[in-house]
This record gives structure tokens, C-alpha cells and sequence, in this order.
């Protein structure tokens, strides 16, 4: 008899690139938004504190939910995934069980093969846009279909993974373990 498995482990995602020039564009796109809110500065005194105060609300709105967390919760061969947005609100990104898993790996080293497979969902849940020291998944979910998800789980996760899974596949792919 089996005891029930429970882990939970959270991610934070690196800024990268693409984080950083969306924060650019968005402090451009204000200080756009001001300069034109200056140009009715004669015709309405208010127009152009609004337009700042909208600009700014805005501009921190957009980059704050660039602040991103991935939860992986596995609970008896469950997984699921969540996005966690500026610490404040929750998406539920996936959720499939361990049985369902057609495929697992290394990302890095199967990442060309993977971008010409056929798949219904592609989640990028890691703690790195490229998907370094990233494993992924594709299985089948019922909420999303196939699914590739490219994640970053701990040595524990795995483990809480592993008994759950096929048995040929787990053997292809961590041998008698």
C-alpha cells in the first residue's frame, strides 16, 4: 500500500529580455501619453494630471504583472499548475494526472525536436524564457488537450512524478530508479 504524496514547489521567473523591453515600451507609451496630454493643457487645465496619473497607474499595472511565480502542485499523481501574478492573483495554467504523460525530458536538449511537434497547448512555466535546466511533458488534459509543458521542478517533484507514471515510460526514462 502506497502512502499519499503531496508536494508543492514555486518558481520565480528571471526577468528577461522580453520582460525588460515590455517595461521599455510601456514607460514609452507613457511618457508619450503625457506629452499629448500637455497639448490640452489650454483647452482643460485637468486633462494633463489625469492623463499622468492614468499613465502611471497603468505603466504599473502592465509591468508589475511581468512579477511572475509558477506553483506545481503533484498530489497522488496529479499535477497542476499555476501562474501566480505580482503575488496577487492565481491562473490555473494546466492540471493532468501522471498517467497521462506520453513524453518527458530534458528540455535543452530535445527543444528543436519539440518546436515541429504538433500539440494542441504549449505552457512555458520555467524560471527561464529559453528553458534552461528545464524538464518537460506532453501529456494529454482534459481542460487544455496535449499539452507541452516546459517547467523547472525540483528533485522532489520528479520523485513525486515517478511512481505514478507508466512503467515503460518511467523506465525509458530514468532506467530502474
Amino acid at each position: 500500500m502506497m502512502n499519499d504524496i503531496f508536494v508543492e514547489y514555486m518558481v520565480k521567473k528571471k526577468m528577461g529580455p522580453k520582460d525588460f523591453l515590455i517595461a521599455l515600451g510601456v514607460t514609452l507609451a507613457g511618457i508619450v501619453l503625457v506629452f499629448i496630454g500637455l497639448l490640452f493643457t489650454g483647452v482643460m487645465p485637468m486633462i494633463p494630471f489625469l492623463v499622468l496619473c492614468g499613465a502611471i497607474y497603468g505603466a504599473y499595472k502592465v509591468i508589475s504583472m511581468r512579477n511572475l511565480e509558477f506553483e506545481y502542485s503533484i498530489t497522488n499523481g496529479d499535477i497542476t499548475v499555476d501562474k501566480i501574478m505580482n503575488r496577487r492573483s492565481r491562473k490555473r495554467l494546466t492540471s493532468f494526472d501522471a498517467k497521462a504523460i506520453e513524453e518527458m525530458g530534458k528540455y535543452p536538449e530535445n527543444a528543436q525536436r519539440l518546436k515541429n511537434r504538433r500539440v494542441d497547448k504549449t505552457i512555458f512555466a520555467s524560471e527561464y524564457d529559453d528553458g534552461r535546466d528545464a524538464w518537460y511533458v506532453i501529456a494529454k488534459s482534459r481542460k487544455t488537450g496535449t499539452t507541452l509543458l516546459v517547467f523547472s521542478p525540483d528533485d522532489r517533484c520528479i520523485e513525486a512524478i515517478k511512481p505514478f507514471m507508466d512503467r515503460r515510460l518511467r523506465f525509458e526514462i530514468f532506467g530502474r530508479n
